[in-house]
Parts: structure tokens; C-alpha cells; sequence
């Protein structure tokens, strides 16, 4: 089974530190969150997985709505910041693509993985411990990056800035792509070449939803958050960056069995 090569977790040590400073950006606060976030059950007395917690952003929005988190990540620096963010979390140094065997069968009742397959080599593992970790009904939610702008940033070996990044340096294995391939890629952030690089992993569309309908979910909702009119006022030059190529995300909400927590 492909393990979560080290370095991805020595990228994301190395940078809790300023994780907060890098990504705390209103295209997070307002585009993504704010697309999952209105997919969300009622949170109350619910059990939610926050796969690839970080350091705890989410994981701190969810117990706020009244939900017991159990966050999980490869990066032990970004979870001691979670746990510092969420005390009364329960908060596990894990690696996803290893699944979740610590975790029983219908233990909770939403899952919550935030840009996290991106840098898995295989999402079949996690989408199948999610089906067997999540309740009668649960629900999943996942945000990842857009398989059309990772194969553009890899193609052209190279990413869109849009201002809030720092410059990017795209290192790929091929000259010419295969879309249809799962193809690995690295990008150096700022002129670090260790601290600062990292490592991702780009597949098609049908390689992202195939492993969710194989796992047995039932998807109910595609969106690729884009700047709405009142983030455009608000954000004018960010949304004309934007608004130059494919969104940088893609979300979805899936349920697995029978009627959704929802309701």
C-alpha cells in the first residue's frame, strides 16, 4: 500500500509555524469553507472526522457548531496546534493513506477531508475507511484541487499566482502530461528548495470520483467555488486573477447508506 511520503509531512512541519499566516487568505475564508460549510448537518451532538485537520481551522468551526471532532494528520507540529485550537478534541498523528484502523465501523456521523488527496497517491484507501468509519447516512465532504487546473499547472509547469502566494517553482516527471494519468509533481514555494517543498499527486475527474462510487457513497453535490458578486466588490483584483483560470478547488458531498444525517 502507498504510505504518505515523508517529506509531505516534513513540508507541513516545517511550515506550521506561518501555516496560518499562508493560508488564511479570503479565497479559503469565503470561497471553500463557505462552500462546505453549507453543506454541513446540523453538528450538534454529531462525531466528525476531520481527516488532515492541520492545525485545526476546521476542526475549531466544527466543535464551535457544536461537534465532537476527532482530527487526524501525518503532521505533528500542525497538530499541537490543533489541540491547542480545540482542547476538548481528540486529535491522532496518522497517516490517512495507511486508513484508520483505530477507528470502528459506524463510529462517527461526517467526515470533513480539506485538500488532502492532492498529496496521496491513491484516494481508494481513505474514500473505503471513510465508508466504513462513517454511520448509516453519514456524510462526506471533500475538498480537493481542480484535476483541470492541476493538469494545466503541471502541463505548463507552472502555477497562476493570484497574488497571495509566494512564487512557485513546478518540478514534474514528464514533459508531456497524461491526463488520464495519476502523475506526481512537486512545487518549491519561495526560493526554500527544502523547507518549502511540496508534494502532490494530480489524477482526471473520473480518477477522483470512481474510488468514491466504488467505496459505495452516493454523490450529491459538485462545486468549484468561484467569486460570487459580493466577493468580487469586496475582492476586485483577487477576482480578476481568479477569474483567469480554472478554480483551484473542487468540493463534493456524498452520503453512504441510508438517509442522509441531514434531515
Amino acid at each position: 500500500m502507498p504510505d504518505t511520503p515523508p517529506r509531505i509531512a516534513a513540508h507541513f512541519d516545517d511550515l506550521a509555524d506561518n501555516w496560518s499566516a499562508i493560508v488564511d487568505t479570503p479565497a479559503r475564508d469565503r470561497l471553500l469553507w463557505t462552500t462546505l460549510a453549507g453543506w454541513l448537518p446540523d453538528l450538534n451532538g454529531r462525531r466528525v472526522l476531520d481527516a488532515g485537520c492541520g492545525y485545526g481551522f476546521y476542526s475549531a468551526q466544527l466543535n464551535e457548531n457544536g461537534a465532537e471532532v476527532i482530527g487526524i494528520d501525518a503532521s505533528e507540529a500542525m497538530l499541537q496546534q490543533a489541540r491547542e485550537r480545540v482542547p476538548n478534541g481528540e486529535f491522532v498523528h496518522a497517516d490517512l493513506s495507511e486508513g484508520l484502523g483505530w477507528l470502528a465501523d459506524d463510529s462517527v456521523d461526517v467526515v470533513l477531508c480539506q485538500h488532502v488527496f492532492s498529496h496521496l497517491e491513491t484516494v481508494a484507501t481513505p474514500l473505503n475507511e471513510f465508508a466504513r468509519v462513517l454511520d448509516d447516512g453519514g456524510v462526506l465532504l471533500i475538498s480537493t484541487h481542480n484535476p483541470i487546473h492541476e493538469y494545466l499547472v503541471v502541463r505548463d509547469e507552472d502555477y497562476p499566482s493570484t497574488g497571495d502566494e509566494p512564487e512557485a517553482t513546478v518540478e514534474t516527471a514528464s514533459d508531456s502530461p497524461d491526463y488520464a494519468e495519476t502523475e506526481r509533481y512537486d512545487i518549491r514555494w519561495g526560493t526554500d528548495a527544502v523547507a518549502n517543498r511540496g508534494t502532490y499527486y494530480r489524477r482526471s475527474i473520473e480518477s477522483l470520483l470512481t474510488p468514491l462510487v466504488a467505496a459505495g457513497f452516493e454523490l450529491q453535490a459538485v462545486e468549484e467555488p468561484t467569486p460570487d458578486e459580493a466577493f468580487a466588490r469586496e475582492h476586485p483584483e483577487l477576482t480578476r486573477a481568479l477569474r483567469t483560470h480554472p478554480p483551484e478547488s473542487i468540493c463534493l458531498r456524498a452520503t453512504i447508506g441510508g438517509s442522509d444525517t441531514k434531515q
